[in-house]
């Protein structure tokens, strides 16, 4: 049986998991500065290309990688695959630090190490979250545990930066950053072979001493109707026959998502939602470290803990809409949630990359503040996710969840794509354009912009019902 201390070990690990992943990954984006001011080949004249095609091959890696270890999970215990991918992850990270200390200069040498390290790091998020959608599917509060535990991501980021700005200190070389929290990853990896649970490839979620165990036997006649697994198979083999060849019937049911309500609107909002949210996350820190404040010139010290002013920020808001989505998702609100979340952010970022302060007070005010309105709408736009899915109701159990993982998978693959584009967009205005920084907010704010209003419709629609209709826990079953 499944008790609740259970269940707060495993949540507390899977935390933990993905806290250790973004830990490590935060020193890729820390150091720009750094390698842009003396590391060749970066302090070249074309610099910023080469560090933005560093994060695209990365996040081009991971997204790929995305969809190879979600094929895994159905084959192998999820725990292997963590552990897996937090050594590979830990060593990848340990290695693009030691270029520092062998000297290594080559181009060639930091894009395999990226693109490797990508490809690890997806190992994390596919496994942890069927751990997590094991223990906690039956759960009153699924949404705020699901949406709280994106919080890690920011939670790591200021750890991350922590760990980076003392390594900076102590030993005064960029290589030691990555080796510290290659470390940390590696270290939490440990910890998971000891304690993290495999989960039973074919158990049924048991939350709670009420729940019966099914034998497969049982689970068979339940899923055929009452017959049995042996007498399932013995049906006559024309209805096989009938059947369209697999690819086919794969092409079908890629069609069939499409054209759920929905798909394609949230799919490119959720592009452009990520689009905004990598371009800073991957470029804000050297951004940081562009500025003069109250007359000093921001080290690369004083950049990580303004990243971690702006990783703060981000788990405060997406613990903010964490606890909103529990509260409203059953009025149906999501989309007119997320379009006063963006508006906020984009008020805040015209505030924040228009002021000039003199006050490093305030100024760590404002980064606050982009940290929560920027991430509150993220989180929220990955909460919705489960809004539009849970729709996905056919009578073929079989073809349910066929439609389930391809629409999961349209949805995430068209982020995945925002993600790439990010970082690769905000290196190229950097590299060839002469408005900067300031045209890269633009783009932030326009992505987030767009974002919003792609959900227009859906906004109208939730407005019209609230209006027409009691608040009831069916109104959400039509909207995004």
């Amino acid at each position: 049986m499944v008790t609740r201390s259970y269940q707060v070990q495993v949540y507390s690990l899977a935390f933990l998991t993905y806290f250790g992943f973004y830990v490590s990954r935060e020193p890729y984006s820390l150091v720009k500065m750094t390698l842009l001011k003396t590391w060749a080949p970066f302090n070249g004249h074309d610099g910023w290309l080469l560090l933005g095609i560093l994060d695209t091959a990365s996040l081009a890696a991971y997204a790929m990688g995305i969809f190879v270890v979600g094929y895994l999970c159905e084959k192998f215990d999820c725990k292997h695959l963590v552990v897996f991918g937090c050594f590979a992850a830990g060593v990848t990270t340990i290695l693009y630090g030691m270029a520092n200390f062998w000297n290594i200069h080559s181009f060639w040498y930091f894009l395999i190490i990226r693109i490797v390290n990508g490809f690890s790091e997806s190992f994390g998020y596919p496994p942890l979250i069927k751990i997590l959608d094991y223990y906690f599917c039956h759960e009153v509060a699924r949404d705020f545990i699901m949406t709280a535990f994106g919080s890690c991501k920011f939670l790591g980021i200021v750890v991350g930066c922590v760990i980076s700005s003392f390594a900076m200190t102590t030993f005064e070389t960029w290589g030691t950053c990555f080796i510290v929290c290659g470390l940390v990853i590696i270290l939490v990896g440990m910890i998971d072979i000891v304690f993290m649970p495999n989960l039973p490839p074919d158990a049924l979620p048991l939350l709670d001493e009420t729940t019966p165990i099914l034998s497969n036997k049982e689970r068979g006649e339940q899923s055929s109707g009452g017959k049995s697994e042996v007498e399932t198979m013995e049906q006559p083999l024309s209805n096989i026959s009938d059947q369209d060849p697999e690819e086919a019937n794969n092409k079908e049911t890629f069609l069939e998502a499409l054209k759920l309500p929905g798909i394609i609107e949230y799919s490119v909002h959720l592009f452009f939602v990520k689009l905004s949210v990598y371009v800073l996350y991957y470029w804000i820190p050297t951004w940081f470290e562009s500025l003069t404040i109250q007359g000093v010139k921001i080290t690369y010290v004083l950049s990580c803990w303004f990243t971690a002013v702006w990783g703060l920020g981000g788990c405060i808001g997406t613990l903010t809409i964490g606890a909103a989505v529990f509260v409203t998702k059953v009025y149906g609100l999501f989309s007119t949630a997320f379009s006063i979340s963006a508006s906020l952010f984009i008020l805040v970022l015209y505030w924040y990359s228009g002021s000039s302060t003199s006050l490093i007070l305030i100024f760590l005010l404002m980064v606050l503040c982009v940290g929560i309105t920027q991430n509150g709408p993220y989180s929220l736009a990955s909460a919705c996710m489960p809004a539009v899915i849970n729709r996905i109701q056919t009578v073929d159990t079989a073809r349910n969840d066929k439609l389930v993982g391809m629409a999961t998978g349209i949805i995430d693959g068209t982020g995945s794509i925002g993600a790439i584009f990010g970082p690769l967009s905000g290196a190229i205005i950097l590299q060839y354009t002469t408005w900067g920084w300031s045209l890269v907010f633009l783009l932030v704010a326009l992505s987030m912009f767009i974002a919003a209003s792609i959900l227009s419709r859906q906004v109208c629609m939730e407005t019209m019902k609230c209006c027409s209709e009691d608040p009831s826990p069916q109104a959400n079953e039509d909207d995004l």
